[in-house]
């Protein structure tokens, strides 16, 4: 008897836990985020899975639904001072934050310098880049102490996101040297990737098979990257982002997407 009279109570509750859920994701907030839009050397996009699945802890634990809006970074950066959404990926600067409110850091990237193993330079403090050519995607900032340096101190050579741009203008003594970014580091880690990504897209009759390239011990800089919205547009956006980072932090997904 108590089985039956039991039944219905628990087929109640489950209803109400169904209905409880499916309100929740019915009240899930909807938010735009801008992010860069990587190609291959076929022009083809490619995975952003680090962040994506930063995004999928992001909605799963403040109920956000993300749409995520993938273009050049010139036209995200520009996407996002009209307002358009939440930008991610971004540096901090003095100028930008008088247009933004950006985020907790997301992550410390470690800024190196690339060369082609034939044409390594010796790099201790800035002075050494003086009269040479630095590579950056086209649209990048690497904060305030980058800005006052390029230009001033060394040229800049501006490409598109995608790292194979910079290694082959590198190959093609196009710059000195490439600035890429990593989070580990040691700089062997960066090393090795980017020899990967070679050895994914060259043939072995590549001019440049027997050319390596060596990341220079030091970096130039460690950056921080961070969610930055217009500050006019921000309806308790980053509050709720920065609760999720530091969730993540707590959880080690910030350690784990690497």
């Amino acid at each position: 008897m108590r089985l039956c009279t039991l039944a219905p109570v628990l087929r109640l509750t489950s209803l109400v836990l169904v209905l409880g859920l499916s309100m929740q994701a019915a009240h899930a907030k909807d938010v735009v985020i801008l992010t860069a839009d990587p190609i291959d050397q076929r022009g083809q996009p490619l995975p952003l899975k680090l962040a994506d699945k930063l995004f999928e802890f992001i909605e799963r634990e403040e109920n956000l639904q993300i749409q995520q809006q993938r273009s050049p970074w010139p036209r995200a950066m520009q996407a996002a001072e009209n307002g358009e959404g939440v930008l991610y990926g971004v540096s901090k600067t003095k100028e930008r934050e008088k247009i933004f409110r950006f985020s907790l850091p997301i992550q410390s990237k470690y800024m190196f310098l690339v060369t082609r193993s034939d044409a390594q330079f010796r790099f201790n403090t800035v002075a050494d880049l003086k009269g040479k050519t630095i590579g950056i995607p086209r649209g990048f900032s690497y904060g305030d102490r980058f800005d006052a340096m390029k230009d001033n101190l060394f040229k800049v050579e501006v490409d598109n996101y995608a790292p194979l741009s910079r290694i082959y203008k590198l190959l093609f003594r196009r710059m000195d040297a490439g600035l890429f970014g990593e989070v580990n580091k040691d700089p062997r880690v960066l090393e090795n990737r980017l020899q990967v990504l070679r050895d994914e897209n060259e043939g072995s009759s590549s001019p440049f098979a027997d050319v390596r390239l060596t990341v220079l011990p030091k970096p130039l800089l460690i950056d921080t990257i961070h969610f930055a919205v217009r500050a006019d547009k921000d309806d308790g956006i980053i509050d709720r982002l920065n609760a999720a980072i530091l969730k993540a932090r707590k959880a080690g997904l910030l350690e784990e997407i690497r």
